[in-house]
């Protein structure tokens, strides 16, 4: 997981306060013969705004495989 989180806390006081959040879980399942599936989302929070706007949540994910061509192993994934 890779969290962010971003304060205000100096400045001109004519600017408005800042405080956006961050986090990108990484999720993998590994399947037998090199496959697995993976996701990765962004999911944001503006904890400055109202209630109805400050979460963004997005749905996706994708798959991919670990093969070698001769010697050299190669990862390839299709995700959305």
């Amino acid at each position: 997981m890779l969290a962010n989180n971003v304060w205000s806390f100096a400045g001109k006081s004519s600017r408005g306060p800042v405080n956006p959040m961050t986090l990108q879980p990484f999720v993998n399942y590994n399947i037998p013969g090199g496959w697995y599936l993976t996701s990765a989302p962004i999911v944001t929070a503006n904890w400055e705004t109202g209630q109805g706007d400050r979460w963004t949540v997005p749905v996706g994910g994708g798959f991919g495989r670990v093969f070698k061509i001769g010697r050299q192993p190669v990862n390839m994934q299709l995700a959305a």
